[in-house]
């Protein structure tokens, strides 16, 4: 029974050894890590379709980007963000969208570099009073050179009253001040009775004294679309303004 038992317990050593043997065994050459891989980053994808262009009280803006007008280098800066988005706005009809108390110069301004970067139109929506069009459509002002000389212009002036007269200058026939700025139905009579003096020209002209609210001009350029007894189908905008009366030089 002694011997028996030693050979059961040596059966049951064996056993455990080659039991031991099955385990897997490690590289010693394996190194291992803790860390985890980062994938590369890569830059965020690029909006597709055109950017926003709009004018606040702070500036132009192209896309995300502001324009700082006020910098010497600022008209350059605008027209190279502009020119960075031809596929968008040469030829086109491009929307603006600008703020009332946006400065004229600044939305003049945005005006002008698109139309120097090939846009057709420009296509401007501010908020206005709620007779008037949300949108109105701005020409360039190289297509307003050959409109005639008795073509109508329309200028709000410094005291938030509005001139009308002609571009080869007389009288500037005036309208009140209303309530909240210029009398409008007393500048669509005026607006009606220039245009009917020049029948040959749907061309209107609009402008401003340089510390007038864009929102003024807006109104303005507004009003000469909703006239019942004339049309006047083609808006330009002229900035710096023109001295109410005086002959008009679209340079």
């Amino acid at each position: 029974m002694h011997r028996l038992g030693l050979g059961v317990f040596f059966v049951l050593v064996a056993a455990s050894l080659s039991g031991c043997d099955s385990k897997p065994k490690t590289n010693p050459f394996e190194k291992k890590t803790d860390i985890v891989q980062v994938p590369p980053i890569t830059e965020p994808p690029k909006p597709k379709g055109p950017p926003e262009f709009t004018v606040s009280a702070e500036g132009p803006k192209v896309g995300w980007t502001y324009v700082l007008l006020d910098k010497p280098d600022g008209k350059q800066k605008l027209a190279q963000a502009i020119g960075e988005n031809a596929e968008y706005v040469s030829g086109k009809e491009v929307a603006l969208r600008a703020g009332r108390n946006a400065k004229l110069a600044h939305v003049g301004e945005m005006i002008h570099a698109l139309a120097q970067g090939g846009a057709a139109n420009v296509v401007v929506s501010t908020e206005t009073r709620p007779e008037f069009p949300k949108t109105v459509k701005f020409a360039p002002l190289a297509s307003g050179k050959s409109a005639p000389a008795c073509s109508v212009v329309a200028k709000v002036l410094a005291e938030r009253r509005n001139a009308v007269w002609s571009l080869k200058g007389g009288t500037a026939v005036k309208s009140p001040k209303g309530l909240a700025g210029p009398d409008m139905a007393m500048t669509q009579d005026s607006l009606e009775a220039a245009a009917h003096r020049c029948k040959d020209s749907d061309t209107v002209f609009v402008s401003a004294d340089e510390d007038v609210e864009w929102g003024l001009v807006y109104d303005l350029a507004a009003a000469t679309q909703k006239l019942e007894k004339a049309k006047l189908g083609r808006v330009v905008l002229i900035e710096p303004a023109p001295v109410a009366g005086r002959p008009v030089k679209l340079d």
